[in-house]
């Protein structure tokens, strides 16, 4: 644990270090790419910043012409994907209903141009969960409770209200609070609603354990099942989810199923293939770095160049096509 610490530390050191010494505008080689690339993250206490200033850290190891950095990324997926387009980062990580609905020009996408986005890779797998008051266990049990959804407006409560319509619960029948996501694990731990719906990363302790430790598993709280009848036709009709089997060891609950969705890397489509290419080959054939600073990628249906062109709903760029179909993993998602 202490060494996980410290190499994040340096880590997180390196990666900052770079972008403060960075000049204000990324000078362009001869070619028009940038020797600078930025890669946009989360906020500094998540594992998004990390992986960012990891991905910073490898690149500029084994690039010797590039200087990679990750930076904090406000507003997160959302966030990342406007300024990908804008041209004020080179990359950052992204929830795929969200690059999704980018293209399409939806949700809050309403406003801006984003057809230079494109996938760089998927990464990770994101799962939606629900945890509540032993009594709650399915989604349709939620009805005429008290649930926190997150902030109006914000990703949360949008991908809360968009799967939970899917199975019949919205604030027609029942109470949506919407509160962070603090808020929302200190009030379920207080006794103040019955449930909170949010989307974590696979047995990720630092965002479900202030609950748990404030009220024990399986006797006070637990996670609630998606309604098995439903799962079926909602799937169906949302192809941005699908039905994750791999449960949560980390909680005591490795059948547990839930809705899931993928993240990744989004990355300037204005880059060259070359750059891009050149970039996505270096990450896979020092991926072992890679995994020594985020091991959590290193399980089922996480990070791995096996998986990494699987994002069949959204354009990737032709350089990490190039590198997918060299590595011979492309095919076979199409």
């Amino acid at each position: 644990m202490k060494f996980t610490k410290l190499l994040w530390s340096a880590t997180a050191a390196i990666a900052m270090s770079v972008a403060f010494m960075a000049p204000s505008g990324a000078f362009a080689s001869s070619d028009g790419d940038p020797d600078i690339i930025t890669i946009s993250g989360a906020g500094p206490q998540g594992r998004w910043f990390k992986e960012a200033s990891l991905f910073g850290k490898v690149l500029t190891e084994n690039l010797t012409d590039l200087a990679v950095n990750g930076v904090i990324g406000k507003g997160v997926s959302v966030g990342n994907i406007k300024r990908v387009a804008a041209g004020k980062v080179q990359a950052g990580r992204f929830f795929l209903f969200d690059m999704e609905n980018a293209l399409a020009n939806q949700a809050q996408f309403e406003q801006g141009e984003y057809d230079n986005v494109r996938v760089w890779m998927k990464l990770g797998t994101h799962l939606f969960r629900i945890v509540a008051v032993t009594g709650i266990d399915t989604f349709s049990d939620l009805k005429g409770r008290t649930i926190a959804v997150g902030v109006k407006g914000s990703g949360d409560d949008l991908l809360a209200t968009r799967v939970l319509a899917g199975y019949g619960i919205d604030p027609s029948n029942t109470k949506f609070r919407y509160v962070g996501r603090k808020d929302g694990q200190a009030a379920l731990a207080n006794g103040q609603i019955d449930a909170i719906a949010y989307a974590y990363s696979r047995n990720n302790q630092g965002h479900l354990g202030p609950i748990f430790a404030a009220r024990k598993i399986g006797v006070d709280v637990d996670f609630v099942k998606p309604d098995e009848d439903r799962t079926a036709d909602f799937l169906a009709s949302d192809k941005s989810f699908f039905l994750d089997t791999l449960g949560e060891p980390t909680f005591g609950r490795p059948d547990l199923e839930g809705i899931a969705f993928f993240n990744g890397m989004a990355i300037d489509g204005n880059l060259s293939e070359e750059i891009v290419y050149r970039m996505t080959k270096a990450l896979f054939e020092n991926w072992d770095d890679v995994l020594l600073g985020a091991p959590w990628w290193d399980e089922p249906g996480e990070a791995s160049l096996e998986d990494a062109a699987s994002i069949t709903t959204a354009p990737y760029h032709p350089g990490a096509m190039k590198y997918f179909k060299e590595a011979g993993v492309w095919d076979k998602f199409r």
